[in-house]
């Protein structure tokens, strides 16, 4: 019984911290990133700089959170959450984002 809840917390514990996985160019950090859901809503010029994803089972209010903290750290302008991929409902689904420099 302690091993099983030893497992457990070692498991919540772990899934806790998961970490924005991201390709792409850093520049110096920003201090605000605009959230868009579609491409063709961002209205200034831009670059894509690079792409994000993160795994959905922690809720939309908290991925959206991890994106534009992690935006932040890049130096992104803003980020568009372009979908969800994996398999819904499992350990493999995640949300992917572009990261975006505006020109």
């Amino acid at each position: 019984m302690k091993n099983f809840i030893f497992i457990c917390g070692l498991s919540l514990l772990l899934s806790s911290c998961a970490m924005v996985s991201y390709v792409g160019e850093k520049y110096p950090p920003s201090t605000s990133v605009e959230v868009f859901y579609s491409a063709h809503d961002v209205t200034k010029p831009y670059k894509v700089i690079g792409h994000m994803n993160y795994p959905a089972g922690v809720g939309t209010d908290a991925v959206k959170a991890k994106f534009i903290a992690y935006g932040k750290s890049i130096g992104a302008d803003a980020i568009v959450i372009t979908g969800n991929n994996g398999l819904q409902g499992s350990e493999y689904a995640y949300v992917t984002a572009d990261a975006l420099k505006y020109n």
